[in-house]
């Protein structure tokens, strides 16, 4: 072989060799490129076989601690799988989110990143993590821990900047896989205010109360000896029928209630005070018969709309509007039956009727007797003036003034107007029941019952009703 042919030869493995370290340098990631040689996760750890026993959050909300108690250690008659329950240190007293802990522990066992961003240690304020948006450090069961630090989101939206403590490297991680890390801690509370009615449980009570009313609203399933109500009776403020699907309406709102926003947690005297709910606008008790009570507390407006609610006894806060709380101006006409005037008749002992200037007085002679079927019956007697009239009559003409039907328009005040008719239902000791009818200045006819202005009505049926 020659000279110059080994000369060629050299050159050509020396340019082999060169290109095999040049493919082989390429193909390594640099300190400040991503590693893109492989389309798998990188998994930064994985504790997933272990449980967490505590882990610390510091975020925008500020910092705090969820610590974990396994019950099972405490239940060994048992084989059932009792999961770890988690608390919020200095918040003990207020119940946890069960999905909320559960999804930010099981982000806490593993991360796994999309791949490396920088390899260098000494740019992480370029990705926000000389100071992270979230930190956290997982305490878990092998007595091990973890320190991870969250930055900027990536200008590309493609993921979150990260580290793990013991490696300088800057990962890029799928922001939904560490939300958790950024949510407030006031949301991580239980936001399902009550639980849901059990399945033919019935409404049994309604009271409302509060700075709101001048006198309690109370309402029940109670059959009432002065009103003829299908099903559900006012008694307070005064004694009304109440329409059945409104008031169950209204009732079974108060069950299955879940808040979107938490305000406070671990509420006592100050925070009540500070959220309107010491005395609260609204004190709204909801009783069924499954021997439940949802006790609603509800604060009046501020100055942006808004009001909070809570459980009576409760230590969770949360705020609310509108859409979320639709009875915020409710008052006790919402309740009531469409009819203004609805005596019991099986009940009554006398009526006093006064019309045009005249009063009539008719009473009720009532005998009870029981039929073939074991069933009480009453035939009752009508007497006007010492005389037997036809009670059909009687009992036609009360009916009719039930079918006067209250309007939306609701007058402020009676003063100036003229009575033109009245009727007084009067039962056992002596309890009164009674319709007056008003004709204002423009002709229009006024309902009021015991006192209370109830509506407007419609003035050429009230007038033809009698």
């Amino acid at each position: 072989m020659t000279k110059n042919k080994k000369i060629i030869i050299g050159a050509a493995s020396a340019v082999a060799v060169l290109g095999i370290a040049l493919a082989v340098v390429l193909n390594l990631p640099s300190e400040n490129l991503s590693d893109d040689t492989d389309n798998k996760d990188i998994i930064l750890f994985d504790k997933s076989a272990f449980g967490v026993d505590d882990v610390t959050i510091k975020n925008q909300s500020g910092e705090y601690q969820l610590l974990g108690y396994d019950y099972s250690k405490s239940a060994s008659d048992t084989d059932e799988d009792i999961p770890v329950i988690y608390t919020m240190q200095g918040y003990e007293n207020s119940m946890l989110s069960k999905l909320m802990t559960d999804e930010l522990i099981s982000e806490c066992r593993s991360v796994a990143a999309t791949r490396i961003v920088d390899k260098s240690g000494k740019k992480y304020k370029e990705y926000g993590l000389d100071k992270p948006k979230a930190e956290v450090r997982a305490v878990y069961s092998d007595q091990t821990e973890k320190d991870m630090f969250f930055g900027n989101e990536a200008p590309d939206k493609s993921g979150t900047y990260c580290r793990i403590d013991g490696d300088k490297n800057v990962y890029l991680v799928n922001s939904g896989s560490i939300d958790m890390f950024f949510t407030d801690k006031l949301q991580m509370f239980e936001k399902q205010l009550t639980s849901e009615l059990e399945e033919n449980e019935k409404i049994t009570e309604v009271n409302i109360s509060g700075t709101a009313f001048d006198k309690d609203i109370y309402i029940s399933r109670e059959k009432s000896a002065v009103i003829d109500s299908l099903v559900y009776t006012m008694t307070s403020p005064y004694d009304a029928a109440c329409d059945t699907s409104t008031v169950t309406d209204f009732a079974t709102s108060f069950f299955g209630v879940k808040m979107s926003q938490v305000a406070a947690a671990g509420a006592g005297q100050k925070e009540l005070e500070a959220y309107g709910l010491k005395e609260p606008y609204m004190n709204i008790k909801v009783k069924t018969d499954g021997d439940r009570t949802a006790n609603i507390l509800v604060s009046e407006k501020d100055s942006d709309g808004k009001y909070y609610i809570m459980k009576s006894g409760g230590t969770i806060i949360y705020s609310a509007d509108d859409d979320e709380f639709k009875f915020y101006d409710t008052d006790r006409r919402y309740f009531l039956d469409s009819s203004v005037y609805k005596p019991n008749m099986s009940n009554i002992d006398s009526v006093q009727i006064s019309y045009n200037e005249n009063t009539y007085e008719y009473t009720f002679d009532k005998v009870e007797s029981i039929n073939e079927l074991h069933e009480y019956t009453y035939e009752t007697t009508v007497y006007y003036q010492g005389q037997k009239i036809n009670y059909m009559n009687l009992s036609d003409f009360i009916f009719n003034i039930s079918n006067i039907y209250r309007q939306d328009n609701i007058p402020e005040s009676i003063d100036g107007c003229r009575e033109i008719f009245s009727i007084n239902s009067v039962f056992d000791e002596g309890i009164n029941y009674e319709l007056v009818l008003y004709q204002d200045k423009d002709n229009k006819i006024i309902a009021v019952t015991d006192g209370n202005i109830e509506s407007y009505v419609d003035e050429a049926y009230a007038l033809l009703s009698f």
